[in-house]
């Protein structure tokens, strides 16, 4: 199932519910497979917003292709800790703590944990011990708001 056409076809009518999407994920095996859509909105998520937005999104998916016996639907809010899904995230942060996992140039995992100071086009500026690191965009595994 391609994330980006769910959100496609989604954005809109979850927008006129009152909410954005933060970000969806879809993983599992065949059989069990979860469709997560997180959700936000400046007032923050209720879990009545949770239970309209899974209703409206089921009623959506349905017709749109029948996806409803391929997967299991969870709507929920991104979170203290939320994880970031796009670059036009991070702009809201600077000058909170994340933790970003990314490949480095020698191909090997990092994780650094520090301040975002600089969100540029290609990628993040974090503060950490007093080192800058340059995590560009296109390396990043997994990034997340630390509270």
């Amino acid at each position: 199932m391609d994330t980006n056409y769910i959100k496609e076809i989604l954005t809109e009518d979850i927008r006129s519910l009152g909410c954005d999407i933060w970000g969806i994920e879809f993983f599992g095996k065949y059989k069990n497979q979860t469709l997560r859509i997180y959700i936000d909105n400046k007032e923050g998520i209720s879990v009545e917003d949770c239970e309209k937005v899974s209703k409206h999104v089921i009623k959506l998916l349905d017709v749109e292709n029948d996806f409803s016996n391929k997967y299991l639907l969870e709507v929920s809010s991104p979170g203290l800790e939320r994880k970031f899904f796009s670059e036009d995230q991070y702009h809201d942060y600077i000058d909170c703590t994340i933790k970003v996992r990314y490949i480095n140039d020698s191909n090997k995992k990092i994780s650094v944990k520090g301040i975002l100071s600089k969100v540029t086009t290609e990628a993040l500026i974090i503060e950490s011990r007093d080192k800058d690191h340059k995590v560009p965009f296109s390396s990043i595994i997994q990034a997340n708001l630390i509270m």
